[in-house]
């Protein structure tokens, strides 16, 4: 009989049109990028609702929409919070965020709200985590990683779905506007069935077709 390795359940950030993601395994559970700040008690409601404990908190780049309720989550959890050794520094607060001139004034002003975490794991391209690959796409931020077990793939802010269009990441917001692209086209060299985006809906189906179909460079 087939058998269920995990399940993914989405918390939706509303203001961005964004998402938070829990992976549950049996009764352990990763939450994939954490929102706004205020997101904590709906993944932990999330979490509690599917009677699985979260463990692990894996980020996919350090930029507040997808960090802002970390330090709650962790501080209520316990969770080990996972980054990529570039971001690293920006999130613990030992370096300034490398935001480029383009982004929008009252996008800089979300983060005086920041609250820095010292992560307990630095990730590299190539390791595993959770049951997925951890692949370095640097470009939207210098340690931007997306996570792929060979049919699902977390993209961070390297691929949103906007109805029904895939898009690459946004340039306005984009650290180094040539390793993003780069970093799209080596995405779209893998095959994946399911497309679990930043921001937008998932894909549930045809994802990897959908977004070569879609993303013009």
């Amino acid at each position: 009989m087939a058998e269920r390795i995990y399940s993914i359940y989405r918390v939706p950030i509303r203001e961005v049109n964004g998402n938070a993601y829990i992976v549950v395994k049996g009764k352990e559970a990763a939450v994939i990028d954490t929102g706004l700040p205020g997101y904590s008690e709906e993944i932990l409601k999330g979490a509690y609702s599917l009677d699985a404990k979260i463990s692990h908190i894996i980020l996919t780049h350090y930029h507040i929409d997808h960090t802002g309720s970390l330090k709650d989550l962790k501080e209520k959890t316990g969770a080990k919070v996972y980054i990529h050794e570039k971001d690293a520094p920006y999130l613990s607060g030992k370096e300034k965020f490398p935001l480029p001139s383009t982004v929008p004034s009252e996008a800089i002003k979300l983060y005086s709200a920041y609250r820095y975490v010292e992560p307990d794991f630095i990730l590299e391209d190539g390791d595993k985590i959770f049951g997925f690959k951890v692949i370095h796409v640097p470009g939207h931020t210098p340690g931007s990683i997306v996570l792929y077990d060979g049919k699902t793939l977390f993209a961070g802010d390297n691929m949103s779905n906007m109805e029904g269009k895939i898009e690459g990441s946004p340039a306005m917001f984009d650290w180094n506007r040539e390793l993003a692209k780069n970093s799209i086209k080596k995405l779209l060299e893998l095959d994946f069935e399911m497309l679990m985006p930043g921001h937008g809906d998932p894909v549930l189906e045809g994802a990897s077709d959908l977004a070569r179909r879609s993303i013009k460079l």
